[in-house]
């Protein structure tokens, strides 16, 4: 199974998600791609989701490449961290729980 560990604050605020759990990777604006997800607790119907706020102009690339790293192999956790390769582009990590 791949894992992506979404870090905001090491220690302190990091979420690890199964990828075949995402159903969408959104580019919302320039600055901004939305990851959607189905959430650990059943009785939630909404969305669990990351926000990676990323350098003007990059969130098509940030998308593409968190893309390319889930499609890829199937025994690995990806870290994606701000300002940390492959996704240094990232400046920002948000998780929000569906509600």
């Amino acid at each position: 199974m791949k894992l992506l560990h979404f870090v905001d604050a090491a220690g302190t605020d990091e979420t690890f998600v199964p990828a075949h759990t995402v159903n969408m990777i959104q580019v919302t604006d320039n600055a901004s791609v939305i990851i959607s997800f189905h959430g650990s607790d059943p009785n939630v119907t909404a969305q669990d989701t990351v926000d990676l706020t990323c350098a003007t102009g990059k969130s098509d690339e940030v998308a593409s490449r968190l893309a390319q790293e889930i499609a890829q192999g199937n025994h690995d956790v990806l870290k994606v961290i701000a300002a940390t390769a492959p996704f240094a582009d990232v400046s920002a990590v948000a998780y929000a729980a569906g509600a």
